[in-house]
């Protein structure tokens, strides 16, 4: 036990150290000449990415960058044995789980907040505006007079999308690609499943989801965890 806390220790002195770097810069990036020499600087990169971000931004990159040069150089005079490297390791990756998750629990918590404010203002501004019992809010725009659409069905749509809070488009279908013909079943996420049930075909109707009736806690692609959305959907055909 007193061994790891003397890792432990040793690791937040480590931390505490910056990421002040001597390294010096190359003037221009090299010239990549083939599969491996890409697939190498990417790799680089990537790392340098995540080391710049987050609780990684904390170490010290100058560190990192001499462990690493003497190590694959046949460096074996190590100052710290594998066991006592592995303890570090799993130190950080430790402390860097655990700060991950206390961000994502403050995001959540801010985003939840910041949601019921925007359905409250919703309701004042917009009276025609409904609720459903799983949560999201609606808006009819055009009522169509065709079926309902019903769970398992084929329906063919187009829509717009807009991150809920800011209002800035994110993705369409109109002028971009065909209307969508799908199943209203997964691998659509939940709350548009359920919203394509609330129509009829010929509608256009204006969803607002909270986010975990859209791409929930992970998010999807580029859609950050925790984010609203808005959805006008316009509703064509229930095959």
């Amino acid at each position: 036990m007193k061994r790891i806390v003397s890792i432990a220790l040793s690791v937040l002195a480590l931390v505490s150290c910056g990421n002040k770097s001597s390294v010096t810069v190359p003037a221009t990036v090299p010239e990549l000449n083939n599969q491996v020499d890409s697939l190498s600087w990417a790799y680089g990169q990537n790392i340098a990415s995540i080391l710049s971000t987050g609780f990684f931004q904390q170490l010290d990159a100058d560190l990192i960058l001499r462990s690493a040069l003497y190590t694959l150089h046949g460096g074996t005079d190590q100052p710290m044995d594998s066991v006592a490297t592995l303890e570090a390791i799993e130190f950080v990756t430790t402390t860097y789980n655990n700060s991950i998750k206390q961000m994502a629990a403050s995001d959540k918590q801010r985003v939840e907040q910041e949601q019921e404010r925007y359905f409250q203002q919703l309701a004042k501004e917009k009276p025609n505006v409904q609720r459903h019992s799983s949560g999201f809010y609606y808006e009819v725009v055009k009522q169509g007079s065709g079926p309902n659409a019903k769970y398992g069905q084929r329906v063919e749509f187009d829509y717009r999308s807009y991150f809920m809070f800011s209002g800035e488009p994110y993705d369409q279908t109109y002028g971009k690609r065909q209307p969508i013909i799908h199943v209203v079943a997964e691998p659509m996420f939940r709350g548009l499943i359920e919203a394509l049930q609330v129509m009829n075909a010929g509608s256009i109707y204006r969803f607002y989801f909270p986010y975990d009736l859209a791409f929930g806690a992970n998010g999807s692609g580029g859609i950050p965890p925790y984010t609203p959305f808005i959805y006008e959907v316009e509703l064509h055909h229930v095959l």
